[in-house]
C-alpha cells in the first residue's frame, strides 16, 4: 500500500471514529434533556412571588356548589362522576332532594 492510500485510509478511520463519538454524545445529551424535562414536568417552579400558599388561591369546598360542579362534568360527558358528586352532596345535605331530581330530569338521567 502506498503512502497516500495509507494516509487516506487513516483519515477516513479517524473521521469515522469522530463521527461515531459525536453521534453517541448527541444521543446522550438528548436522553439527559428528556429526563430533565420529565422531572420538571412533575414539579412546579417556586419563587419569592409564588401564590400557591396564599389563602386567596386556595379554594374551599364551600365556594362551588355541587350542582355547578356536576354541570361541568356533564359538559365534558362525565355523567357517572356528576351523579357521584350529587349523591355525596345529597348524603351530606348540601343539596336538596328536589335539586337532585331536577338535575336528573334536566339531563334526562334515569
Amino acid at each position: 500500500m502506498s503512502r497516500p492510500q495509507l494516509l487516506l485510509l487513516l483519515t477516513l478511520l479517524v473521521a469515522g471514529i469522530c463521527f461515531g463519538i459525536g453521534i453517541y454524545l448527541a444521543k446522550h445529551q438528548a436522553r439527559k434533556k428528556r429526563a430533565r424535562r420529565k422531572l420538571q414536568a412533575h414539579s412546579l417552579p417556586m419563587s419569592a412571588f409564588s401564590t400557591l400558599d396564599h389563602p386567596a388561591a386556595q379554594q374551599s369546598s364551600d365556594d362551588t356548589s355541587p350542582l355547578d360542579e356536576a354541570e361541568v362534568f356533564m359538559a365534558y360527558g362525565k355523567k357517572t362522576k356528576a351523579i357521584e358528586i350529587l349523591r355525596e352532596a345529597l348524603a351530606q345535605k348540601r343539596i336538596s332532594r328536589e335539586a337532585y331530581d331536577a338535575f336528573k330530569t334536566r339531563h334526562e338521567i334515569r
